[in-house]
């Protein structure tokens, strides 16, 4: 089992970024939109290795792990997820990795469920490690999650390692449909990024899957009622 981080084009940027396939998909839809307007700077190879690549826009191959730099933001996107396996090992060395390239602080994508929500103007919530919040980096205007709810998966294992190595880490988790990707919930997690950091970034193709995913549903929702209010007749 081994994790090696494959840079060709090194840049030198301030803020690593990264999600997984989690909660509405979420924190992978969120880092694969900013991934498109950075450039690809070389690959994560994580062994064994997924069988999987696929085509991308305006690239020849999307592969399992994908690193991308744009001015001060390091992005890696795992495009078919993390085994299991390989999950504790892939964690700790992508946080060892962040580290030792000296990146400024570190901001995870994720989603929480919309069904904890009690409040309707609430968008989203965040943790942080105890370094970040000794920093004084910028956590805007949002509350904290509450005592008692849990972060699982390789979320939980990476923002465990950023606090045992005294690094200043961020999870933005915006509440997100369970059921389904939620593009509408990664939208506002890069917007409260954009505006904690001050990198401007464009979120309108988001927006418009989730009216597409939405019309889809609706289709779904009516085909279903109208199934369900049929009467057949028997000869």
């Amino acid at each position: 089992m081994r994790v090696e981080f494959l840079v060709k084009k090194p840049g030198t940027p301030e803020i690593f970024v990264t999600g997984f396939h989690g909660i509405g998909v979420v924190g992978y839809l969120a880092v694969r939109h900013l991934s498109e307007s950075c450039q690809r700077a070389g690959y994560v190879r994580v062994l064994p290795e997924a069988p999987y690549v696929s085509a991308g826009v305006g690239q020849s191959l999307v592969t399992p792990g994908d690193i991308y730099l744009c001015d001060r933001i390091m992005a890696v996107v795992m495009n078919f997820g993390v085994a299991d396996a390989v999950l504790n090992r892939y964690t700790r060395d992508l946080a060892r990795w962040v580290v030792d390239n000296g990146l400024r602080a570190a901001v995870l994508f994720g989603g929480l469920d919309s069904r904890l929500r009690t409040d309707p103007e609430d968008r989203l919530r965040i943790i942080y490690t105890k370094k970040y919040g000794e920093t004084g980096l910028p956590m805007g205007n949002s509350r904290t999650l509450e005592p008692g709810l849990h972060i699982v998966g390789p979320l939980a294992l990476l923002l465990s390692e950023f606090e045992r190595l005294d690094f200043p880490a961020m999870v933005v988790l915006p509440y997100a449909d369970v059921s389904r990707p939620d593009p509408s919930a990664a939208s506002i997690a890069l917007e409260f990024f954009s505006s904690l950091f001050g990198i401007n970034i464009d979120t309108s193709k988001l927006r418009e899957l989730a009216v597409t995913i939405e019309k889809e549903l609706e289709e779904v929702r009516k085909m279903e009622e109208k199934a369900r209010g049929a009467t057949h007749l028997y000869i």
